[in-house]
């Protein structure tokens, strides 16, 4: 698994033109990355799956985020060295947007010492719907 500012990095490589974009500072924020237009929640995993999911509660914090501040909340999740994004306001205006939410019992955190499990409400998101970054495409 890569760190987020190793993903930052290659995302403001691939994007040059693009403001960079800098790592958030607080541990709890409720996004991992920011510049004037987006902010971005980073995963990176270990293993593909068939979906890709998205926790409710950052779904909903991240949104009001990027209302407030008249920016994109994209969800990136990283594997093997693939990024994919969604951007999420686009999906929601989107009229036939289903993020399948579910209940599942999952860790509270993953890199905190609380790891007991917790129920949280979970979204899947994916490939088709997202964008694969590659050196020729743009964000």
């Amino acid at each position: 698994m890569r760190t987020e500012q190793e993903i930052i990095d290659q995302l403001n490589n691939l994007y040059p033109k693009m403001q960079p974009l800098v790592l958030a500072e607080d541990p709890f924020c409720s996004y991992d990355a920011f510049n004037d237009k987006y902010i971005v929640e980073i995963k990176s995993r270990d293993a593909q799956y068939p979906s890709w999911i998205i926790e409710r509660e950052k779904f909903a914090a991240n949104i009001d985020v990027a209302v407030q501040e008249g920016k994109q909340f994209v969800y990136l999740t990283e594997y093997n060295g693939k990024i994919i994004t969604w951007n999420i306001n686009t999906m929601v205006k989107n009229i036939n947007f289903n993020i399948e939410w579910e209940e599942r019992l999952m860790p509270a955190t993953t890199e905190f010492e609380n790891n007991n499990p917790v129920f949280k409400q979970v979204g899947h998101l994916y490939e088709y719907d997202g964008r694969i970054h590659t050196e020729e495409e743009t964000l």
